[in-house]
């Protein structure tokens, strides 16, 4: 084949390339069974954006204590939550920052008279001793429901902060409200499902999906502590 062919059919095939590629930017939603089904990729998964975090996991910080899931609400008794204590534990371990150790409901009862505390509910002046007795912790993490609807528009507010004992600072702090009516938060639910196709109605129609209460926690749960800081790599000099 001659010079001239080869350049003639080099071209071609750039134009029609291009010409594809455009084509395929304006194609409309296809309709299927009543539904849009769109091109594009999955919309974003939900992203905790309210957090303040250290750059670093503090190197003295081996062994965090886990009190139990606390809550402001009146209409829910504190034991309600008592379910949300060994998620978050999960969650935290999951992380391998350090060792994660849980302070029982029990223990605080026998302590201090209450199952849970919060992070701004005024601390017995013996607790933290009581608990680096018991744990050998050098830090405490503190989590709260601050709101939640389990039912009919499914939400769920969440605060949480880790107590570095000495000094006595948060490293790690979020509070965050998550609702099931967001296209971010449903698609966070859908993946943890197992439904992660490409192939999905806008997200108006993601929007709304209902699932367990626990599973709401569980799922958001493995979301935030992401956001922990990371360990600081150390060099070991041969």
């Amino acid at each position: 084949m001659s010079t001239v062919s080869n350049l003639f059919w080099l071209k071609l095939a750039l134009i029609l390339a291009s010409s594809t590629s455009l084509w395929a930017g304006q194609w409309p939603p296809i309709p299927y069974s009543g539904f849009e089904v769109q091109r594009w990729l999955s919309p974003p998964v939900y992203k905790p954006d309210n957090v303040l975090a250290d750059k670093v996991w503090p190197v003295g910080v081996r062994r965090v204590a886990v009190l139990p899931v606390s809550t402001v609400l009146s209409d829910l008794p504190a034991e309600y939550f008592s379910a949300h204590d060994p998620v978050w534990l999960s969650a935290l371990q999951g992380t391998h920052r350090a060792e994660f150790v849980a302070v029982t409901r029990a223990e605080l009862l026998r302590w201090t008279g209450r199952m849970s505390f919060s992070a701004t509910y005024p601390l017995p002046p013996d607790l933290m001793a009581r608990i680096i007795a018991h744990t050998g912790a050098e830090a405490v993490a503190f989590l709260e429901v601050t709101h939640f609807s389990p039912y009919g528009s499914q939400s769920i507010g969440l605060r949480g902060r880790i107590m570095e004992l000495a000094p006595n600072r948060a490293f790690w702090a979020f509070e965050e409200t998550i609702n099931a009516d967001d296209s971010g938060t449903a698609q966070l639910f859908r993946e943890g499902l197992g439904r992660k196709d490409h192939l999905l109605s806008p997200p108006s129609e993601l929007a709304g999906i209902r699932i367990s209460p626990m599973k709401i926690v569980s799922y958001v749960a493995q979301v935030i502590v992401k956001t922990l800081p990371p360990r600081q790599l150390v060099n070991i000099s041969p």
